[in-house]
C-alpha cells in the first residue's frame, strides 16, 4: 500500500507527461520534419567532433622578463658580384663595440659569373681571412725564418715577424694603415695579387648559423679586414673602392631566420596554427654601384610555444623596413647592415582542446535545440495545413 502511494506521487515528478496513442495525428509534414532535423543532427554533432578532436593555438601577450638567452640567427645570403676573399662578417653591440664572444658554424662558396659553387669551406675567422685563400707558398722557407713587418708592430713586440701575407696585412689593419701589397715580399711570393685578381670577378655565397646574446646592436657584411682606430669601426676597403671588377653588394637574401623552427615538430598532427614567416626570405636588392649602404632595420619579437605535450619552445619571429642610402665623406660604410632591436612584449601560443565536458554539453545542446525548433515548426506547419483544409471545405 506505501508503495504504490510512493509510486503514485512519484509520477507527478515526471515532466514528460505522455499522450494517448489514439491522440496522437502523424502527418507526412511531421516525417519530413524529423529526417531533416535527424540529418541537421548528424551533421552538427560530427562537426562538434572534428572541433574536439582538433586543437587550436591561442596566442597571448606578455611583457618578456628580460631574461639573457641566446639568439640563433640562421642565414643565407648570395653575393653575385663580391668575391669571398673580400667579404667579411662583423657583430657590433648598440655602442659600436665589436662583440667577439660568439658561437659560429659559418660556411663560404665561391661562386663563378653563372652562380654555380667552385668551392666551399668553413669561415674560421668571419672577419675575412683574405689571404687564406692563397697561402699556398710558392717556395719553401727556413725553419727560423722571421719575415718583416714593415713598420708595424701592433702588440709592441722586440722583433715582430709576418711571415705570411695575411700576417702582415693583419698587423696594418690593426695598426689602421693601409698598404700596398705589391711592396709586401710575403704577398709578392705567396702570389696573392694574382690570385685575388684571378677570383674578382667572383661571386660569394655565404651561409650558416651564429649563436649570439639577446642584445640590440647589429651584423653587416662588408669589404676588407675590420679593425678599430680611435674608438671607430673601419674596414679597410681600399681595394674594394678601386677596382675595376664593378663589385658591389647587391645581394640575394635566401634565408634569414631568428631562432628555431623546431616547433612544428612537438604540436599535434591536427593542430591548427599559421606557420611563423621570416619576410626577408627569397628577397633580393641592391644596385652595380659600389660605395652603398643597404640597412635593414629589424624588431625581433620573442615568442613561446606551450605544447599539450607539456613540452615548450622558444623562438623569435621579426618584422622589417629597410633603407639604402649612397656613402660619402660624411659617413657611413658600404655593405649590408641588419639592425637588430628587441620587442619588450613576448607572444605566447598555447596549444588547446576542448575539455570532454564541453564536448558533452555541446552535443546535447544540439540535439535539444534542434528538436525544440523542429516541433515548433512542426506545430506550425500543422496549424497552416489544418486552416487549409477547413477554408478548401468552405
Amino acid at each position: 500500500m506505501v508503495s504504490k502511494l510512493f509510486l503514485k506521487r512519484f509520477r507527478k515528478l515526471d515532466a514528460y507527461a505522455k499522450t494517448l496513442d489514439d491522440f496522437r495525428v502523424r502527418t507526412a509534414t511531421g516525417g519530413t520534419v524529423t529526417l531533416v532535423s535527424f540529418f541537421i543532427i548528424i551533421v552538427l554533432v560530427l562537426f562538434e567532433v572534428v572541433r574536439y578532436v582538433t586543437p587550436v593555438m591561442k596566442s597571448e601577450i606578455i611583457v618578456d622578463g628580460g631574461k639573457m638567452e641566446k639568439m640563433p640567427i640562421s642565414f643565407d645570403i648570395t653575393f653575385p658580384h663580391l668575391p669571398c676573399y673580400m667579404l667579411s662578417l662583423d657583430i657590433m653591440d648598440e655602442s659600436g663595440e665589436h662583440i667577439s664572444e660568439y658561437d659560429h658554424d659559418v660556411y663560404k662558396e665561391r661562386l663563378d659569373s653563372n652562380g654555380k659553387t667552385i668551392i666551399k669551406e668553413k669561415s674560421e675567422d668571419l672577419r675575412n681571412k683574405a689571404a687564406k685563400l692563397v697561402l699556398d707558398n710558392n717556395g719553401a722557407l727556413p725553419d727560423d725564418y722571421c719575415g718583416p713587418c714593415y713598420g708595424a708592430n701592433p702588440n709592441g713586440e722586440e722583433n715582430p715577424c709576418c711571415n705570411t701575407c695575411e700576417e702582415i696585412r693583419r698587423a696594418y689593419a690593426d695598426m689602421g694603415w693601409s698598404g700596398d701589397s705589391d711592396k709586401f715580399e710575403q704577398c709578392v711570393r705567396e702570389g696573392w695579387k694574382e690570385k685575388t685578381i684571378s677570383q674578382s670577378r667572383e661571386g660569394c655565397r655565404m651561409h650558416g648559423v651564429l649563436s649570439v646574446n639577446k642584445l640590440r646592436g647589429n651584423f653587416h657584411f662588408s669589404a676588407g679586414r675590420a679593425f678599430s682606430h680611435g674608438g671607430t669601426h673601419i674596414h679597410d676597403m681600399s681595394q674594394f673602392l678601386h677596382n675595376d671588377f664593378n663589385q658591389n653588394f647587391m645581394h640575394e637574401i635566401h634565408h634569414l631566420q631568428f631562432g628555431s623552427q623546431e616547433y612544428n615538430s612537438h604540436k599535434q598532427k591536427r593542430t591548427k596554427s599559421s606557420t611563423l614567416v621570416n619576410p626577408l626570405d627569397k628577397t633580393k636588392w641592391g644596385n652595380m654601384q659600389a660605395a652603398m649602404m643597404y640597412q635593414y632595420f629589424i624588431k625581433i619579437v620573442p615568442t613561446e610555444f606551450d605544447f599539450l605535450n607539456g613540452k615548450k619552445t622558444r623562438t623569435f619571429q621579426y618584422s622589417v623596413s629597410k633603407q639604402d642610402q649612397m656613402v660619402t665623406n660624411n659617413g657611413g660604410l658600404p655593405g649590408v647592415f641588419f639592425m637588430l632591436d628587441h620587442s619588450p612584449m613576448r607572444i605566447i601560443y598555447s596549444e588547446w582542446r576542448s575539455t570532454f565536458g564541453s564536448f558533452l554539453t555541446s552535443v546535447c545542446a544540439i540535439i535539444g535545440g534542434v528538436f525544440s525548433v523542429a516541433s515548433i515548426i512542426d506545430s506550425a506547419l500543422y496549424k497552416a495545413e489544418k486552416i487549409f483544409k477547413q477554408r478548401k471545405q468552405l
